[in-house]
């Protein structure tokens, strides 16, 4: 990723990185700026949940399941991985509010 073998795309990430970095250092020496930056950050939790295969050396599936700050899950996906790719494909409508409703109680404790 370094050096004149990296792209323009590498090149952008690691630019973008090192300004973040920057940033995090900074809010890291003083307490008012930290705080102020954490207070003004969006949440979101990204929870893997794998799902039981009956034949897991030839594929594994599962969750993932985006939690914001209050409101408990947002978001989910299933992924299916075999030998060759995995696939992800988000949830919505009925799909989305019977994984809500399944793991609800799971993950209720309330994020400070």
């Amino acid at each position: 990723m370094y050096g004149e073998y990296m792209s323009d795309a590498d090149s952008k990430v690691n630019k973008e990185l090192q300004k973040r970095m920057k940033e995090f250092k900074a809010a890291l020496k003083n307490e008012a700026q930290k705080q102020e930056f954490l207070d003004n950050l969006p949440l979101l939790i990204r929870i893997e949940v794998f799902l039981p295969s009956t034949n897991p050396e030839e594929y594994v599936n599962g969750l993932y399941l985006y939690m914001g700050d209050a409101e408990g899950i947002v978001n989910a996906e299933y992924y299916f991985q075999d030998k060759d790719e995995v696939k992800i494909c988000s949830l919505s409508g009925n799909e989305l509010e019977v994984v809500k409703e399944l793991f609800k109680d799971e993950f209720d404790a309330e994020m400070e």
